[in-house]
């Protein structure tokens, strides 16, 4: 079945049940068939601008129907642009990077650290963050996507984002104002924590009982490798990612 058209990957439970790394491979199978172009049309300016454009537009038009591979690889393509005409648009790249998060990315959360860091700290660090990280299993290699899940959520509503409105948008707008921007969406993302940790506690059973010890030192534990080094996700970061 043709990628685009698969229904699982519109619907958030469904996508949510995909490993990251089987996530992965459906953005990478995106973004390697954008620039695989033939000869005649790669050695044309025009004519390779022309195709470029043309096919990120119909992922676009995918993303803003609810394709959740196509949302994350918009989110990408807005933060890298692409060659000297699709310029790069921080807002766009947040707005779509959140907006497939909430749809159960676990790619996404991973393109926004820089911007998700403070959010993740303050919850890792919170009271409440061992009987959290107990009850949903987290560890590792799953922390970080699931917290951000968290915290795009509330940004998502708080937002008013939808996919369907995003198509009323210009798909090549300048961002003239990147700090303005980044301002206003660090205002929002600080905001979010207190949000996310509601909805975490809520779920919480009420067997879980909060053991004082464990304050302060679980979100370092955490970050532990079993051989002992520390550190987030370096080794899987998506703009490390070869392009072969």
């Amino acid at each position: 079945m043709n990628l685009f058209e698969n229904p699982k990957y519109y619907d958030k439970e469904e996508f949510s049940r995909l490993s990251l790394d089987e996530q992965t491979n459906l953005f990478l199978h995106i973004r390697s068939w954008l620039p695989r172009v033939s000869d005649s049309v790669r050695y044309n300016k025009n004519k390779y601008k022309e195709e470029i454009i043309n096919r990120i537009e119909q992922v676009c038009a995918y993303a803003c129907s609810g394709h959740i591979p196509s949302q994350d690889f918009m989110g990408y393509i807005y933060k890298r642009g692409f060659a000297d005409f699709f310029p790069i648009n921080y807002k766009r790249a947040i707005e779509w990077n959140i907006i497939a998060s909430a749809m159960g990315s676990k790619l996404a959360p991973q393109k926004m650290r820089a911007f998700l860091n403070p959010a993740i700290d303050a919850i890792m660090f919170s009271r409440k963050f061992n009987q959290i990280r107990i009850y949903n299993n987290l560890t590792y290699e799953n922390y970080y996507y699931f917290l951000g899940g968290y915290v795009c959520d509330v940004l998502f509503h708080d937002l008013k984002l939808d996919p369907k409105d995003m198509a009323k948008k210009e798909l090549i707008e300048e961002d003239t104002n990147e700090r303005k921007i980044r301002i206003f969406f660090d205002r929002y993302r600080d905001k979010s924590v207190e949000k996310a940790m509601e909805k975490l506690t809520e779920e919480l059973p009420d067997d879980i009982v909060e053991d004082p010890k464990d304050y302060g030192k679980v979100g370092e534990e955490l970050l532990r490798h079993e051989d002992g080094s520390t550190g987030g996700f370096e080794s899987i970061y998506i703009e490390d990612i070869d392009e072969d």
